[in-house]
């Protein structure tokens, strides 16, 4: 990881953390079978420090480097960073992008905890540090059910580290520079972590920071706690109930009182499922009415991409399998072909209950006496296969300086209070201007508004083409001025 930060940015994927990996995966499996007992050795506090001080500057750095080359995606991004500006300025929730209060369209209500920062320096800089920090701090509550699973086995420890920070789920979320998913593992792994040390205020406090991340945690929280009340009876059916109550109310009130109060009309989201309905009632009727064409579709989604690199292995795991089915069901039936692939950030609420399934599976196996020693060794194949497959992988880019000096001499040039239309991946450097609009239309850079745009970078959602004919054909009668790096700022 630190070789992967340091010379990332000189040699790129050459020097990616796959490739060390690969070795490591290959010496816990030979390290396993020719000495179990010494593979399960503790390992020393300077090596576990090491490890996760590495992989926290790995994760920042990525992040820092894909933002300083402008390539943070402009509009995810932006909207969490214009809620915290909205907010601290007194207008709750509301961005620019897609001009609307974003709380009404996800319950991220824990985002909020930020705007006493954001209010004393408005900055992009703190979702960007916040971003992979968060994401960073789900290995300790990972490693606690690594020690309920198995105590403490260095081998296991290492190999389910390495599997939650390398794999390919996490580096979209890292490369976005934030999304409010990215509080998704961290809390999903303490709200597991309570459960099975049965810790009922760890318990309750991540269950009260899972709905306040996103409302559609409360499927797969009420799925575990229904595995739960009817797995683990008698010893603790009244918590399950009250965390499936909490999220049945919690769900309602969101989606029927605050979301369209809040936002003042209903989620576009639900077009992700237009194949079946358009309302959240006429969606859920859809798909029991056709259950084979959402089996169907299920079964041809990216849910082999995601769990087939852990052997199936989380599926042993029945309270595991009962989280995860909802969230299988709703992203492999969606009509929307980027969550039906399980693609950018969308598999990334599953990666907690597949670590879980995997140590549920060798707490289990381990604890009989007549598991066979090759079957005692399969969660930790799962655990060391899961994060060696398919990409992208966290990656350190290289940073054009000039186009970071022309960028600040853009902001320098800004007419104040002038209306902006901006191309979406240049949005986070601009600044907080009063009257600022995305460029999703070529109708934004006309009624007196400045344009700004960057052939070089990211067009979406315009296609290279589009942006090039817009920005030819505004040279003809305007105004053009060039920075360093390629940005312009087309006057009116």
């Amino acid at each position: 990881m630190a070789l992967a930060t340091l010379l990332g940015p000189l040699l790129g994927a050459a020097v990616a953390f796959r490739w060390a990996h690969l070795v490591l995966s290959a010496a816990a499996i030979v390290g396993w079978a020719l000495n179990p007992s010494g593979w399960a050795r503790p390992v020393s506090r300077a090596a576990w420090a090491a490890l996760l001080t590495a992989a926290l500057v790995w994760f920042e750095a990525s992040t820092a480097t894909h933002f300083l080359d402008v390539q943070v995606n402009g509009v995810d991004f932006s909207i969490f960073d214009w809620m915290l500006h909205s907010t601290a300025q007194g207008r709750p929730g509301w961005s620019p992008i897609y001009t609307v209060n974003h709380l009404g369209v996800h319950s991220s209500f824990l985002l909020l905890a930020l705007v006493p920062l954001h209010a004393l320096w408005p900055s992009p800089w703190w979702l960007l540090l916040t971003g992979p920090l968060v994401l960073w701090l789900g290995a300790f509550p990972l490693a606690r059910l690594v020690r309920w699973s198995v105590g403490d086995h260095g081998g296991l420890l290492v190999s389910a580290t390495l599997a939650y920070l390398a794999c390919a789920w996490l580096a979209p979320v890292v490369h976005c520079g934030y999304r409010i998913e990215a509080m998704l593992p961290v809390l999903t792994l303490w709200f597991l972590v309570g459960w099975v040390e049965q810790r009922p205020m760890v318990t309750a406090l991540s269950v009260v920071g899972l709905l306040l991340t996103k409302e559609d945690s409360a499927v797969f929280v009420a799925a575990f706690a229904c595995a739960a009340f009817c797995l683990e009876r008698p010893r603790r059916p009244l918590r399950a109930a009250l965390v499936v109550v909490a999220c049945v109310v919690w769900l309602g009130l969101y989606t029927q009182v605050l979301q369209p109060a809040l936002a003042g009309r209903a989620p576009t989201y639900l077009g992700f499922w237009s194949d079946y309905g358009r309302s959240f009632g006429e969606v859920a009727l859809g798909m029991l009415a056709h259950p084979l064409r959402v089996a169907s579709r299920v079964a041809s989604s990216g849910v082999w991409r995601l769990f087939l690199p852990a052997l199936l292995v989380p599926w042993a795991s029945p309270r595991a399998a009962a989280a995860m089915a909802p969230m299988v069901v709703l992203l492999g039936a969606a009509s929307s072909e980027q969550m039906h692939q399980f693609g950018g950030y969308y598999g990334l609420p599953l990666v907690a209950f597949v670590l879980f399934g995997v140590l549920d599976v060798a707490r289990r196996w381990g604890a009989s006496s007549s598991t066979p020693r090759w079957k005692q060794g399969v969660p930790l194949l799962a655990l060391t296969l899961f994060p060696l497959f398919h990409a992208p992988d966290v990656r350190v880019f290289s940073v054009d300086w000039d186009r970071l000096q022309g960028l600040s001499a853009l902001r320098a040039a800004l007419p104040a209070d002038a209306p902006l239309c901006v191309q979406p991946i240049l949005f986070a450097h601009v600044g907080y201007p009063k009257q600022v609009t995305p460029l999703f239309a070529e109708a934004c850079s006309d009624g007196g508004a400045f344009t700004v745009v960057n052939l070089q970078r990211d067009p979406s959602p315009l296609t290279q083409p589009q942006l090039q004919a817009l920005v030819d054909s505004l040279r003809q009668r305007r105004r053009v001025q060039e920075f360093p790096g390629g940005t312009l700022l087309i006057w009116p």
